[in-house]
């Protein structure tokens, strides 16, 4: 199951450009995930429900699948 490994450099992403700077809670992240990335949605949502890193507890991720192998960010909600 590498969807835990892609939910960690997901966070360590947006902590490395500045987006999780003063953030105490994450509610919901949207990402565009690519047909044949390889990435199975549902174990990418367990990852992120499961992950040691509070401000993620309870996150709800919205998939978006396109036709490529690319994974974006979109979108992030926070508090």
């Amino acid at each position: 199951m590498h969807e835990i490994s892609v939910a960690l450099e997901i966070i360590d992403t947006l902590d490395d450009n500045g987006y999780l700077v003063g953030v105490k809670k994450v509610n919901s992240i949207k990402l565009n995930i690519g047909r044949y990335s390889g990435i199975d949605v549902n174990y990418l949502s367990f990852a992120f429900q499961n992950i040691d890193d509070e401000r993620f507890k309870g996150v709800l991720p919205e998939f978006v699948l396109n036709d490529s192998d690319e994974i974006k960010i979109e979108e992030i909600i926070v508090d």
